[in-house]
């Protein structure tokens, strides 16, 4: 089967066989899929189509609230495929996500080439997230109102349908019901739709607010993080006229307000001009992320077979998935969250105005440290925030660790109660062991934060089990002081190792990961065991070069490879590199003084980067370590430490 990847690549590749975790994954990264068969074999059946997509294990999904006509075509699997959108061939069927105007639209939809058309019938496509950045950049005040408000849709619908409309699709087949009683009962069920019966015995319906801006975080374990222009606002603007319906007066903001008719022929306007268009083929598949991308139909001539099929989430798999230590996984919610941008407090001048200014610059992610000795200000910071109102407690997630000093099970719970009462709270979210090295205990009292070395100047190791400490940060999440615990600085075997004891599993691993040091083995290793990677010195080399470890020839900022895709996606190198991070599932954490460069670091859910560009920095990477005990303790303090060997 070859593969190509519409927005990315005229090139096809070639694949051995299509399984739901494939598939799942390639929708992710690259939302818009053309299959074809290989070259020398007969063009894919409708009857291969159906196959196919029964053979990926999706979930059914119920065509309700479509205003197209579709007819049923009887196939052998197990899956419904009908006919597109059988508008009249002279009309273009604007640009729209299936079924936007509905709570709950289908992730998923396929279509098939059965009889492609003489001239035009281009199924043209565009990036959803694209469209969000231009209408956010363009018309900000639009966007605002979209998105606090969502959109409500008004349409005519008529008692039988009608062929000869793009949206005649009668109230009938639209609700799946076969009487006006069982139609009114579903209709009043649902919240804020209001509907009039016309004089002519047509329906119109004023859907409920429907969100219009979407986030799109994650589909199975796969970060996607990306807005996207959710909705069918463009496609009752253009498309829903006919002789019920008026096209200009189609669609609302969600609070009653008219749209302005200007801004919605401009976003008509650039997606016309940015669409990638594809002239079907016989036996091509088009295999479509819905949540990500919009798709249209141009006019044609002659006659034109195109079927779809469309689909909810994956279904369940019965798949037997094992940790690093072989133990069945049934539970990965730790890789699920909803922002993936953290805030770190190592090495800042002012923490306390500066964890103010990431609050309000919209971070509630906040990576803290006994060792960074900077709690009590961190928590100042935090409190200020909350006092103000910005943020709720319960909004942000901060994490805390563990110093080498206090990995004794009793001094385990002292440690936590200390960044408590420094940060000013009741519980963090997360305690992390910070590094897999035992040392001498330093009483609190006496020195703290207590650093590498102990009160005679020195850095004594001592004999530790780890499981004993790892113990004792569970009996911490059981008495409610942490909600969570992992993970830092630790290798494959060091994980392995509290995995194959741990009755409260890790959440979480952090790591120093940048395209100098990929990682690629422990992030595979991590997640396979549900663990989360959040990635500390995104950037590389630029925090530590001031400290002496790093030099101004490994600034990530400067190189060419980085320069050239900022160029290209009109972002800056730092958002380039954590747009990177991101799309490897990783959570970077990041920090800056300036307002400013906050907010720029969060604006990262407005583009992605194509595999190309992936691939092109994955290509930067040394193994290049610039926080490394076994390369700093020895010549700093005088013990050889090294742990990732």
């Amino acid at each position: 089967m070859k593969l190509t990847r519409l927005f990315e690549s005229t090139e096809s590749e070639t694949i051995n066989s299509l399984s739901q975790e494939v598939f799942v994954e390639l929708a992710a990264k690259h939302k818009a899929l053309l299959l074809q068969s290989d070259d020398g074999t007969e063009p894919f059946s409708v009857e291969d189509f159906a196959q196919l997509t029964e053979n990926l294990s999706l979930q059914y999904y119920e065509y309700v609230g479509g205003a197209a006509p579709r007819r049923l075509i009887p196939v052998k699997a197990n899956v419904e495929v009908f006919t597109a959108n059988e508008a009249p061939p002279d009309q273009l069927i604007p640009f729209h996500h299936e079924l936007a105007q509905v709570k709950n639209p289908p992730q998923y939809l396929f279509f098939y080439c059965d009889l492609p058309s003489e001239t035009g019938g281009e199924t043209a496509l565009i990036d959803s997230t694209l469209v969000y950045r231009y209408v956010a950049e363009t018309f900000p005040e639009f966007m605002n109102k979209l998105k606090a408000h969502g959109a409500r849709y008004r349409r005519v619908l008529p008692s039988e349908d009608d062929k000869e409309s793009p949206i005649g699709r009668s109230f009938y087949s639209c609700y799946q019901v076969d009487n006006k009683d069982d139609l009114e009962k579903k209709l009043n069920d649902i919240p804020g739709l209001e509907y009039e019966w016309m004089p002519d015995g047509c329906l119109q319906v004023i859907t409920e607010p429907i969100p219009a801006i979407r986030m799109i975080e994650q589909q199975h374990n796969h970060g996607i993080y990306q807005w996207t222009f959710h909705n069918s606002v463009i496609a009752a603007f253009i498309g829903w006229q006919d002789c019920r319906n008026d096209r200009m007066k189609s669609v609302c903001f969600g609070n009653n307000d008219a749209m302005d008719l200007d801004v919605l022929q401009s976003i008509a306007t650039f997606m016309e001009k940015n669409k990638v268009s594809y002239k079907w083929k016989r036996g091509d598949i088009f295999a479509l992320n819905n949540r990500l991308v919009m798709h249209s139909r141009n006019s044609y001539t002659g006659p034109r077979r195109v079927y779809a099929s469309m689909f909810g989430d994956v279904a369940t798999s019965e798949e037997v998935k094992r940790d690093g230590v072989g133990q069945v996984m049934n539970d990965f919610s730790a890789l699920m969250v909803s922002d993936p941008t953290t805030f770190g407090m190592w090495r800042l001048d002012n923490p306390e105005e500066i964890v103010y200014n990431a609050i309000l610059a919209g971070y509630r992610r906040f990576d803290s440290a006994c060792d960074y000795g900077n709690e009590e200000l961190t928590g100042k910071g935090i409190r200020r925030a909350i006092d103000e109102g910005i943020v709720k407690r319960d909004e942000l997630y901060i994490t805390t660790k563990l110093w080498n000093t206090y990995h004794a099970e009793e001094h385990v719970p002292l440690a936590l109660e200390r960044c408590l009462r420094d940060l000013g709270l009741n519980y963090v979210d997360e305690f992390l062991i910070h590094f897999p090295i035992s040392m001498e205990y330093v009483p609190m009292e006496v020195k703290y934060p207590p650093e590498w070395k102990n009160l005679n100047g020195e850095m004594v190791l001592v004999k530790n089990d780890i499981n004993s400490t790892w113990r004792a940060m569970e009996r911490l999440v059981e008495a409610g002081k942490t909600r969570f615990i992992g993970l830092s600085n630790f290798n494959c075997q060091h994980i392995r190792q509290v995995l194959s004891i741990a009755k409260i599993r890790p959440t979480s691993l952090q790591v120093e990961c940048h395209p100098h040091l990929s990682q690629i083995k422990l992030l595979r290793f991590a997640r396979e065991s549900g663990i989360r990677v959040s990635a500390f010195s995104p950037m590389g080399g630029t925090s530590y070069i001031s400290l002496g470890m790093a030099t101004d020839t490994d600034l990530l900022f400067e190189h060419p490879v980085i320069l050239g895709i900022s160029q290209k996606n009109k972002k800056t190198a730092a958002q380039v590199l954590l747009r990177w991070a991101i799309q490897r599932n990783t959570l970077p954490i990041s920090k800056s003084s300036s307002l400013k460069r906050m907010q720029e670091n969060r604006a990262l859910f407005d583009f992605y980067l194509s595999k190309e560009e992936m691939l092109a920095i994955d290509g930067l990477n040394q193994n290049r370590r610039y926080n490394d005990p076994g390369d700093f303790c020895e010549p700093g303090m005088g013990t050889f430490c090294p742990i990732y060997e």
